[in-house]
């Protein structure tokens, strides 16, 4: 992983990801039928400083998520899951420091599982 990727490097160095944004919003990703690969906001771009990611507790397989590549059932990291209503626990989503939530890229393992992303400028 670049730290392109990760939003590093000379223009995103001087960012404070502890102050508060006004700019952001959120976009659901669904795993598509085989081969369950998605990328994050469809390919389509959309500049963040950071984003806040977690499953849905729905769903029936593990996802995973990859930063600058396609991922698979060996790279990438599992994504974390929702707790589903009525259950004690805390949901905690991933949060990772990137520069476009095009740079994320998913692999589940059934069509239809989905995955929330919070994303800011």
């Amino acid at each position: 992983m670049t730290q392109e990727a990760m939003g590093g490097g000379v223009e995103r160095s001087n960012i404070d990801l502890t102050k508060n944004s006004d700019k952001g919003g959120s976009v659901r990703v669904t795993i598509p039928a085989t081969p369950y690969k998605v990328q994050g906001n469809s390919g389509d771009t959309r500049p963040c400083t950071e984003c806040w990611i977690i499953a849905a507790a729905a769903n029936t397989s593990e996802i995973r998520i990859q930063i600058g590549s396609a991922a698979s059932a060996t790279t990438g990291i599992p994504v974390p899951e929702s707790v589903a209503a009525g259950t004690s626990g805390a949901s905690v989503p991933l949060r990772l420091p990137v520069k476009n939530v095009n740079l994320l890229y998913f692999i589940g393992g059934t069509e239809n599982d989905v995955v929330d992303i919070l994303w800011r400028n």
